[in-house]
């Protein structure tokens, strides 16, 4: 059987439709942008937007005007030229990705699996999680002066890894 190699904008084009179709996504995430909460090598469960409102603290999953798929974390939403928009981050990224429309949002990414660990970012105590991040991140790259041996504990503390 022949096997074909999809590149990122392929790959992407491929979800939506599998996505707008109704059925869930299961892909392998890349990169450390959502770190602690998704790490490289995690998979991602991906479920359809069907008129889904995403709100702040949704991981979500967005085409990128360059064709690339994101899968950051709604900090913000609002308007923009009359329409809704989200801003979107990556946890671990000091700078936010920009305000994405809703038709760019592909879906909502609601299950994480960690080596066998399975995480519902769905329950309410990951929505709890979440919303503890959203407020502390953006204070993180302040404390950067910490020795790192204090930054780990904090890390425990909050993450438990």
């Amino acid at each position: 059987m022949p096997v074909r190699m999809l590149n990122g904008e392929e790959l992407g084009d491929l979800a939506g439709q599998i996505l707008e179709a109704g059925h869930r996504v299961r892909l392998q995430a890349s990169g450390r942008s959502m770190h602690p909460f998704i790490r490289d090598g995690d998979l991602i469960e991906v479920a359809p937007r069907n008129g889904m409102v995403a709100r702040r603290g949704d991981v979500v999953l967005v085409v990128s005007g360059k064709g690339r798929m994101l899968a950051h974390r709604v900090i913000k939403y609002g308007c923009r030229e009359g329409k809704p928009a989200f801003l979107i981050k990556g946890d671990a990224c000091l700078l936010s990705d920009g305000w994405f429309g809703v038709e760019t949002v592909l879906g909502q990414v609601v299950l994480v699996e960690h080596q066998s660990q399975r995480i519902d970012l769905t329950s309410s105590f990951q929505k709890w999680r979440a919303g503890i991040w959203i407020r502390v991140a953006p204070w993180i790259p302040k404390f950067s002066w910490l020795p790192r041996c204090a930054r780990r504990c904090v890390r425990r503390l909050l993450w438990g890894s």
